[in-house]
């Protein structure tokens, strides 16, 4: 017995991981491997913030981080992997369809994360490809010291009003998964006449789908076309003169997967790191960041709704993959940019 103690705390000490880690052989892998290059497209303080917190658990691994859109993600990888250059181990956006091609492709390789077994059923898939990190709705907001609630739109077609003629920003699909998904929501309700007359009012157009939210916080444009709603809500608790617009439409539900390359320079340490995203800690953090998680003991601000009370629009991976790039073009060939 005394010697199966001292074997255990042996053990304890030599590999010094929390309860989240994966086993003893992986981890000690994944400290001979000692990095780990994550791709994401969360907003760069949130990626920031986790990887951070997983470099202060002194692992033996660090966390390397690659911000940029989904798109830009997703393109750079493709034509790094073309080059026979594997940077990349982790992968998290928010463009379902560009999961299935690298599922279709083998880019990706199965991954079942430690401690989902209760995650919310939405959130997990039965293959392991991927898993849902986060989930939000791309939001429409003004700024409250230019428009009243009276005066501010309460439909998608009130912003074709010609009064926001030239107040609007509008963030690119080309950049932005988030941005893509609630676009093809939109045209599928409305149809593309509905982008042909907001083109008409000419937008500011921005990357990011976060980036016109300093813009209208500034009173450079007074509505933003529609923005990631923990990010808004986030600057909304923070004192930014902001408010969110709900459309008796809907908005449109947009999930982000986490997956593994298959052809990850790091292997262990993308499993170890993995284990991390979904461990209750970040889940916790994601939460608290006005982020929707698989986790169904997080505790959510209460500012944040919960999704059974919107009226959401969302639309599978299938017809995302499918509907990508004639948005992207239909986009720039209809604002120009």
């Amino acid at each position: 017995m005394l010697k199966g103690i001292i074997t255990g705390l042996l053990a304890v000490a030599l590999l010094s991981a929390p309860a989240f880690a994966a086993d003893e052989a992986t981890m000690r892998k994944a400290k001979k491997e000692g990095k780990v290059t994550w791709y994401s497209s969360i907003t760069l303080n949130i990626a920031q913030h986790i990887c951070n917190n997983f470099n202060k658990k002194k692992m033996g691994v660090q966390c390397v981080l690659h911000r940029d859109g989904s798109g830009k993600l997703y393109r750079r990888y493709l034509q790094e992997r073309k080059g026979g250059i594997y940077v990349a181990d982790v992968v998290h956006t928010s463009n379902l369809g560009h999961f299935l091609n690298l599922k279709a492709k083998k880019i990706i390789t199965p991954y079942k994360p430690a401690g989902t077994d209760n995650f919310n059923p939405k959130f997990v898939t039965k293959d392991n490809y991927w898993t849902i990190l986060r989930a939000g709705v791309l939001m429409p907001f003004y700024n409250t010291k230019k428009i009243s609630a009276k005066d501010a739109p309460k439909t998608y077609a009130d912003f074709l009003d010609p009064k926001w003629k030239g107040k609007i920003v509008h963030s690119h699909p080309s950049y932005s998964g988030f941005v893509t998904n609630g676009m093809i929501n939109i045209v599928n309700k409305f149809g593309w006449d509905y982008y042909k007359k907001m083109a008409k009012q000419k937008p500011k157009i921005v990357q990011s789908a976060a980036g016109g939210i300093p813009l209208v916080a500034r009173g450079e444009a007074w509505l933003g076309a529609g923005t990631t709603s923990y990010s808004l809500l986030k600057l909304i608790q923070k004192g930014e003169p902001l408010k969110p617009i709900v459309p008796p439409a809907g908005l449109a539900l947009v999930t982000s997967p986490n997956g593994v390359f298959t052809k990850a320079p790091n292997p262990n340490a993308a499993r170890v790191f993995t284990d991390y995203l979904f461990s209750m800690e970040t889940m916790q953090l994601l939460a608290d960041y006005f982020l929707y998680v698989g986790n169904p003991d997080v505790k959510y601000p209460k500012a944040l709704p919960p999704l059974n009370k919107i009226n959401l629009m969302a639309i599978g991976g299938a017809e995302l993959k499918k509907k990508n790039k004639p948005t992207r073009k239909m986009f720039k060939k209809l604002f120009g940019v």
